[in-house]
């Protein structure tokens, strides 16, 4: 393992610089992150209402692993690796419907939906063909609010501890996120690291210069904070009342306020003004490339006309934070940066920097070995 240099990164927010540039383009750094961290936390795949039928699925890559999540007929959603047990073809891709048995493209193995060998053809001519070790191998699946998690590792802790507290606070802005639809979608390719994009979110000192409309009409910076919590980040805020950029529903729960949350590592949940839900998945491609994808959930199938105005104002403060992501990725490799002080505020005000400083720090701690399990 290549022991991480930190540099001038320090383990008190207040005096501590950022991680050297190498954290954010070195290969062997990036392929670190997808063990000890990736394949070890807890992984966004969707929500339930996009496995709501029998036979659904979705396949969800996290590096080089590949996990198949199934609705399966006895109307359980599980969770397998996406290889078949004889040549290890992948068996599934994207997302659909089965309408019968898991069949691999490649010899047509069979299996049913808990993931047991149907059938294989031939094997009655094979001696000592054993159907019970072609079991397709299980992933853990929890589903918190609606949203479904894959942890690839069999001793993680449970996704509740390590949100403790996380579904109190998002149901206070959406009671009931799992009756909601996943109603659009966009995706972002950014020529940045993963952290940059998660970092970038994870502070609003840029926002005054960067993100006019955010900053003048939908968040109060005067009341913005973000609290850290063991697994998660929480980012509140009054909105801009009279100013919002776009209508909002005086019915839904805590109308004036703006909650986000950053879940370690890389996914963020949002609940506008309003009650609208979206979703900004980082999702890691390489180490000086990744995708924002982007979800929104609505009240129905389709957004309607208030909802897409929403959509479309977000949408526009997403595009504004892609080139500074990009020019930052570039930046990291000159050779008159070796770390910039985080500002970092005793009051932890809505512009100081200690969220992008507890990234950092669990980042640190899952490649010098401290695990990203208790993160």
């Amino acid at each position: 393992m290549l022991a991480p240099d930190a540099g001038d990164f320090h383990p008190d927010a207040e005096r501590s610089y950022t991680l050297p540039g190498a954290f954010y383009f070195d290969p062997e750094y990036y392929a670190q992150e997808l063990r000890h961290i990736f394949q070890r936390t807890w992984q966004y795949v969707c929500h339930t209402s996009t496995l709501a039928i029998e036979g659904a699925y979705r396949v969800c890559d996290i590096g080089e692993q590949s996990v198949l999540v199934l609705h399966g007929q006895d109307g359980q959603l599980r969770a397998f690796h996406n290889v078949c047990q004889h040549r290890a073809h992948r068996l599934l891709e994207g997302c659909g419907q089965l309408r019968g048995a898991i069949t691999c493209p490649y010899h047509a193995w069979r299996y049913d939906h808990a993931g047991g060998l149907l059938s294989a053809r031939h094997s009655c001519d094979v001696a000592g063909f054993d159907s019970g070790r072609a079991h397709l191998a299980t992933v853990r699946l929890e589903v918190m609010c609606g949203l479904v998690f894959v942890n690839l590792d069999p001793g993680a802790l449970p996704l509740a501890s390590q949100l403790d507290g996380l579904e109190a606070q998002l149901r206070s802005f959406s009671p009931t996120p799992e009756a909601l639809y996943h109603s659009y979608s966009h995706t972002y390719g950014i020529q940045a690291n993963w952290k940059v994009s998660v970092e970038n979110y994870s502070e609003c000192y840029h926002c005054p210069g960067c993100h006019p409309s955010l900053s003048q009409q939908t968040l109060d910076l005067s009341s913005y904070r973000i609290d850290l919590h063991p697994g998660f980040h929480a980012h509140l805020s009054a909105d801009q009342g009279e100013r919002q950029g776009y209508a909002t529903n005086p019915d839904a729960p805590r109308t004036g306020e703006f909650g986000a949350w950053y879940v370690w590592p890389n996914l963020c949940i949002e609940v506008y003004p309003g009650g609208y839900m979206n979703l900004l998945h980082h999702v890691p491609l390489g180490p000086q490339r990744c995708e924002q994808r982007v979800q929104w959930f609505t009240q129905g199938p389709h957004p309607d006309t208030e909802e897409q105005a929403v959509i479309d104002f977000v949408a526009v403060v997403r595009e504004e934070d892609l080139p500074l992501c990009e020019s930052v990725q570039k930046g990291l490799h000159s050779h008159g940066y070796s770390g910039g002080r985080l500002m970092v505020d005793a009051s932890r005000s809505g512009f100081s920097e200690h969220a992008v400083h507890d990234i950092q720090k669990r980042v640190l701690a899952a490649l010098a070995g401290n695990g990203a399990r208790d993160a």
